[in-house]
């Protein structure tokens, strides 16, 4: 059984700098993401495709409110060169930090899962 599936056209100009355009979709954005998990990998790959794709609104979800806490200030629980410069330009615009994660979850359109996955350490497979 064949059916219509129609997903949004996103597109962006990568020579765009996110501090000078404005984000015409915040409230009403092409696609939304929730990604769980705001540690070293989920939230600075978020924090990049939030600048480099304006129309997309990105919630950063995490059970750690302290790990929140960090990303909404001006330290950031991670060190990447440029990561603060860009996140301070984007957050609250397009790219949102918060420990709701029913509330992003409920609102995604897609979901990005990025936590910790241990590392198998007896057994097969180890």
């Amino acid at each position: 059984m064949a059916t219509d599936l129609k997903i949004p056209l996103i597109t962006t100009d990568s020579t765009k700098d996110v501090t000078t355009d404005s984000i015409s979709q915040s409230t009403n954005p092409a696609l939304r993401i929730c990604c769980i998990g705001a540690g070293y990998v989920g939230g600075p790959t978020c924090a990049i495709i939030a600048s480099k794709c304006p129309d997309i609104r990105i919630t950063v979800v995490d059970v750690s409110a302290e790990r929140i806490a960090a990303w909404n200030s001006d330290a950031l629980p991670i060190f990447e060169p440029g990561l603060d410069e860009i996140v301070r330009k984007i957050r609250n615009r397009n790219l949102f930090f918060s420990t709701d994660t029913d509330k992003a979850i409920n609102k995604a359109d897609l979901i990005f899962i990025s936590v910790n996955t241990p590392t198998k350490s007896y057994g097969f497979g180890t």
